[in-house]
């Protein structure tokens, strides 16, 4: 009885491996670069990723200032946004998801149990969600010396308020940074984009 080997061959894509293996890196970096080994993140931003998006069931946060700004984005250098900044703040139900539509995948973080997060700051082109406010204070500011129009309108108008509370939250943002963020039961996994 002689033994025959039989080679099966099949077919790999090269250029869908490698900006799988590209992107499986980056993101694993920008991971652990963020959220280190502890869970925890000190003073990391996650910006020039391109827009993603933030939903939760409840926020309630402290320390709230909202105003206009200019932030990168994939496609575009200025982006108008709410640039919202929340010194303390508990979320529940967190989950963050970026896509990849050319390898047709969407990158999910989760966090099981309630994140807590102080010095966060996000620049958001759209906030939705029910949002309620204690010590509310809306200012207009003079303008009239700044050349940029895209400028001058971020810088025209703030918001402050003693304490914030959001529910239904969802976020489309282009830059997040948080002073520390932990994050109890974190789950991360890739899924399709349907």
């Amino acid at each position: 009885m002689t033994a025959e080997a039989i080679i099966v061959g099949g077919k790999t894509v090269k250029k869908k491996l490698m900006l799988a293996i590209l992107g499986g890196f980056l993101f694993l970096g920008a991971l652990l670069g963020t959220f280190g080994l502890t869970g925890v993140a000190y003073a990391v931003p996650l910006s020039g990723v391109g827009e993603f998006t933030v939903s939760f069931d409840k926020m309630v946060g402290s320390g709230f200032h909202l105003y206009g700004g200019i932030a990168e984005g994939g496609s575009n250098e200025q982006n108008p946004v709410a640039v919202n900044e929340i010194d303390d703040a508990t979320i529940t139900n967190l989950k963050i998801t970026k896509e990849f539509p050319l390898l047709n995948l969407k990158a999910v973080i989760e966090a099981g149990e309630p994140v807590e997060i102080t010095g966060l700051v996000q620049k958001a082109t759209l906030i939705n969600g029910d949002a309620s406010f204690e010590s509310l204070t809306m200012q207009e500011h003079y303008v009239g010396d700044i050349k940029n129009p895209l400028e001058a309108a971020a810088k025209e108008f703030t918001q402050d308020a003693g304490t914030i509370t959001i529910t239904n939250g969802d976020l489309k943002t282009l830059y997040l940074f948080q002073q520390t963020v932990s994050l109890p039961g974190m789950k991360v996994y890739f899924e399709h984009i349907k």
